[in-house]
């Protein structure tokens, strides 16, 4: 199974590419990379960008601005097989919790990373028998992501509130200050 980091978006409540934006000493996007090459031998950038770090490559989004669907849609139809799936925008996700997820998966499913009520659709491994259902939402416009994770059948995998922190997505400046906090409570 091959590991793809989901790059891809506009980054629009940011105010730009939030990848590349720097928490630390590095870009976000390279944390994440951080934490699933161990777990995986290959991967994969899923974006529209050619400036990303180093990776075993970049998959372009095959329908444009379709969000993560289109991403995982376009990765799993580049690869023909079940894929692992991570946003560059997880920096304290760890191989530790990865590990975890891929060890507790269902075979056949789409399997979705859980942590108290919240679900990351972003975070989770996708079959590739998905492929044509996740073809259909798309053409249909049907994008959002836990209309279709229910339609599926999705297992999620739950996570106690020890791994919170692991979960935080940072989609906003105010995210991003808290991830710095969070940072520099833990050093």
């Amino acid at each position: 199974m091959k590991a793809v980091i989901l790059a891809g978006g506009r980054s629009s409540r940011m105010g730009q590419n939030k990848a590349m934006m720097k928490l630390g000493e590095k870009m976000l996007i390279q944390y994440v990379i951080d934490a699933v090459s161990p777990v995986f031998y290959e991967v994969y950038i899923s974006g529209n960008h050619s400036d990303y770090p180093i990776s075993d490559g970049i998959i372009r989004d095959i329908i444009l601005s379709k969000g993560p669907m289109g991403g995982i849609y376009s990765a799993l139809e580049f690869f023909g097989e079940d894929i692992f799936v991570c946003s560059c925008d997880m920096p304290f996700v760890s191989s530790e919790l990865i590990k975890n997820l891929h060890h507790r998966k269902e075979d056949g499913r789409i399997n979705i990373a859980q942590c108290g009520n919240k679900m990351y659709p972003v975070l989770g491994i996708y079959p590739f028998s998905v492929l044509n259902n996740l073809k259909n939402a798309i053409e249909s416009g049907n994008l959002k992501m836990t209309s279709f994770l229910k339609e599926q059948n999705a297992y999620y995998i739950p996570f106690n509130d020890e791994f919170e922190n692991q979960f935080l997505n940072i989609n906003t400046p105010e995210n991003l200050r808290n991830a710095e906090v969070i940072m520099k409570n833990t050093l």
